[in-house]
């Protein structure tokens, strides 16, 4: 069982049977090993299509918000238990006439977040009021769109069913830049959350490139083997998702695999993680709208862990894949959806995962096995090595 394997994990090191950075590993795996359905909470059905982006405010790690197909928007209160149903809504209809692609918190503001759409728009709103603040036409389907986690600027990236990626600028209500990026559609982008200024884009090219948006007359570099044209994905890149310490890129692409990039080195990827069965089709370009995929990745200040967990939506499965980025080893398979798993959203701190997907639920997720009060401070003097150990 994963709590006699966790206890016998921490006794281990607690009697130098074990060393600090495997006990570390191995507590890590034991726990996020034990992520199963929810038992105190049930997400209510606000939706009536495919579910396609989530996210939880970065401020209070509280609120959700939840959009898709239907056009509605959706916001949870995540304190609450039983069965959770929305506090407050934007209407199908009523906003944004198309799918919606991406939905985010304002990073230092959960007072405001912007969405993205296939009617062409990047609209911002009143998150108290569930009001329109403002908009940005880019006259062409949005696939996704991201707001900085630094909060160091105000500008909204936003890929498109365009080779351009386009920089929204909150403050003056207009374009700041233009990238050109990619030879057809710019699918997902995703900030640096160390480097304000760092940006990084996939396209249906398969190219996955960092930019620097002081110097938008060419990017950083491309991720893959420049000298033999080799991309960093065999076909059109539908995800990306940088590691809270900027150091690490995840991306994930329609050739089934997800790869783990160091920023510093980026011409071979570290990790490669299969997401689906190889005998897989690669969907056409006719089914662009339903590509995009959300990962979503632990943080520093959980506290459960100090081992990278990511959770990627496997829509070939109806699956989530639990996997440690260091190493790419699959923890666990979390199957629950009956449809595409399409986004994924962590609550940090509190050990919840969040996925949402085609058949139009939001499924809450939770870790069976916590450490109690002398387990977690056996934990502590385990991963220390700040004193000598006798026992070793």
């Amino acid at each position: 069982m994963a709590g006699t394997s966790l206890n016998s994990i921490v006794r281990g090191r607690a009697q130098g049977l074990i060393l600090a950075d495997t006990s570390q590993h191995q507590i890590s795996r034991s726990v996020f090993a034990t992520l199963a359905l929810c038992e105190t909470k049930r997400l209510a059905r606000a939706h009536t299509a495919a579910i396609h982006s989530l996210s939880i405010d970065a401020v209070q790690h509280r609120y959700m918000l939840s959009t898709g197909t239907d056009t509605s928007i959706q916001l949870f209160d995540l304190e609450s238990t039983g069965q959770i149903n929305p506090t407050r809504c934007v209407l199908a209809g009523s906003g944004h006439t198309n799918t919606v692609t991406s939905v985010e918190w304002y990073s230092v503001d959960n007072g405001m977040f912007s969405t993205a759409s296939l009617d062409h728009t990047v609209k911002i709103w009143d998150a108290h009021a569930m009001t329109e603040a403002s908009q940005f036409d880019l006259e062409c389907r949005v696939f996704s769109q991201k707001m900085s986690p630094t909060g160091a600027h105000a500008l909204i990236a936003a890929g498109c069913e365009s080779p351009y990626i386009r920089l929204c600028d909150l403050r003056s209500g207009a374009f700041a830049q233009s990238l050109l990026a990619h030879e057809s559609a710019s699918m997902a982008v995703d900030w640096s959350p160390v480097d304000a200024y760092m940006l990084a884009s996939g396209g249906t090219d398969g190219r996955l490139q960092l930019w620097d948006i002081r110097q938008a007359g060419s990017h950083v570099c491309d991720f893959g083997n420049s000298e033999s044209n080799t991309c960093a994905h065999d076909g059109c890149i539908n995800g990306l998702l940088f590691t809270d310490d900027g150091q690490r890129l995840v991306s994930a692409g329609l050739d089934h695999c997800a790869r783990v990039w160091n920023t510093a080195s980026p011409q071979t990827p570290t990790v490669e993680i299969q997401t689906g069965a190889e005998n897989d089709k690669p969907r056409t370009s006719t089914t662009l709208s339903t590509k995009t995929v959300e990962m979503a990745l632990t943080t520093a200040t959980d506290g459960t862990t100090s081992t990278k967990v990511l959770f990627i939506p496997s829509t070939s499965t109806c699956e989530v894949l639990v996997v440690d980025v260091c190493t790419g080893e699959v923890i666990t398979r979390l199957d629950a959806h009956f449809a595409s798993v399409t986004c994924a959203a962590w609550r940090p701190s509190f050990g919840e995962l969040y996925t949402g997907g085609a058949d139009s639920n939001v499924v809450a997720w939770s870790m069976r096995e916590v450490l109690d009060s002398t387990q977690a401070a056996l934990r502590t003097n385990a991963w220390s090595d700040s004193e000598p150990d006798d026992n070793v």
